[in-house]
């Protein structure tokens, strides 16, 4: 997944946050030691490899961008709850993506409380808002293609029911720019798809309608945040996966310059700490970026 050798994340792992940190190492002992409801945790990890041995080499596996993607994920959960109580419904991390959208699946300690708490959330008192989505709002997380999905929902639409096999809660903080969205799926035995937790990076919410306690949503963000988490179309640069990839494009070249060897080298110091400093290590990041870019034109043109 990535390019530049390094000794991973295990070096690094005291700069996780401790809530973080439990969920993950809790996922990978409970995957490791078969336990039920674990099969599919840290997905990511376990993909065209043999098993981690530990949580250093799980998160190498993963990758500094999917890293990072969690980190922040957490930390918006801690500006929503400053108690921890959302945070602490994690019980299991399972596959990590980035893309339109970004976050991963989970497994909720106990789905019920992790429902009552999001509600709970909806007064905002010492932190940010979170409001439920409409069922329209929300009917990309139900069971199947979006369109598939639609007509089994027509008549709750219709009449304002509720969503058929997932509810979602929304982060209300600013529209158009990056926000939580949260998954809980309804259905028992759970399926592993409705159960996610994932950052949109342009929120559609521009408000909460007091009456019905249901998020308000702007049309045309609305249409950029649908088209952006359905096609990627705007979706932000990932600086960490940018870097690695052109590193990897030009491993091996026997004419590098010397400020390009030392760029790989600062940048294999650097990256795993970036990954862990969440929003704050991805915006730095971009800043690495532009030093990459401005050295590695020089390296394709040569030779």
């Amino acid at each position: 997944m990535t390019g530049s050798a390094d000794a991973g994340a295990g070096p690094h792992l005291a700069g996780l946050d401790g809530t973080l940190r439990e969920a993950l190492e809790r996922s990978l002992a409970d995957r490791l030691a078969g336990g039920p409801g674990a099969e599919l945790n840290l997905d990511n990890a376990f993909w065209g490899a043999p098993a981690p041995r530990d949580l250093g080499e799980a998160l190498t596996r993963l990758g500094p961008t999917c890293l990072n993607v969690v980190v922040r994920i957490f930390e918006r959960l801690r500006d929503i709850d400053p108690a921890l109580g959302l945070s602490r419904q994690i019980m299991y991390l399972r596959n990590v993506w980035f893309g339109g959208s970004a976050g991963f699946k989970v497994v909720y300690a106990e789905p019920a409380a992790m429902r009552e708490r999001l509600d709970e959330r909806l007064a905002g008192a010492g932190g940010r808002r979170m409001a439920r989505d409409t069922i329209l709002g929300g009917i990309e997380h139900q069971r199947g293609a979006l369109f598939g999905a639609l007509p089994g929902s027509i008549a709750s639409l219709l009449r304002g029911g509720e969503p058929l096999d997932a509810d979602s809660w929304r982060e209300v903080h600013r529209p158009d720019e990056e926000a939580v969205h949260i998954c809980v799926g309804k259905l028992e035995p759970r399926l592993p798809e409705l159960d996610d937790i994932h950052l949109d990076w342009k929120s559609p919410v521009v408000g909460v309608n007091e009456a019905t306690r249901r998020c308000r949503y702007g049309f045309f963000i609305g249409v950029v945040h649908w088209t952006q988490a359905r096609f990627g179309l705007g979706k932000p640069v990932f600086p960490l996966q940018r870097i690695d990839d052109r590193i990897a494009a030009l491993s091996g070249r026997s004419d590098a310059a010397a400020p390009w060897a030392e760029f790989v080298a600062r940048w294999r110091d650097a990256r795993w700490t970036l990954a862990m400093r969440g929003g704050d290590g991805a915006q730095e990041a971009l800043q690495w970026l532009r030093a990459c870019e401005e050295l590695a034109p020089a390296q394709r043109g040569d030779g």
